[in-house]
């Protein structure tokens, strides 16, 4: 059965939790598209290096989830993250998910320094 929007985005908080990186990727489509500020990435294998590239910048992240609001496949998520080395209080990402997998999403948030 395949899942529903609000169960891939808990099935991916939860991989990213677990700084599982092939976790993450299995709820993204083999084409997802990732834009943030002043970047756009497309693809497994770029999704990899910039999700490994924020477990390893963030160690001990643990992502936590502020507000949750979807409609027809397209959710908005207002995050926070706490890691060793820094915080984010802002963090708002637009995930679209069809047929159990993100296939675009695009995400803003500022570390603050511990």
């Amino acid at each position: 059965m395949t899942r529903t929007p609000v169960e891939v985005l808990t099935d991916h908080l939860k991989a990213l939790n677990a700084h599982d990186v092939d976790a993450i990727l299995t709820d993204y489509a083999p084409d997802a598209v990732l834009i943030t500020p002043g970047a756009a990435l497309q693809g497994h294998d770029a999704l990899r290096q910039a999700f490994g590239g924020l477990i390893e910048q963030m160690p001990n992240c643990v992502f936590t989830e502020k507000s949750v609001t979807e409609a027809d496949g397209v959710i908005l998520l207002e995050w926070a993250l706490e890691s060793d080395v820094a915080t984010v209080s802002d963090g708002i990402d637009t995930v679209v998910v069809r047929d159990g997998l993100i296939v675009a999403q695009t995400a803003r948030f500022t570390p603050q320094p511990r």
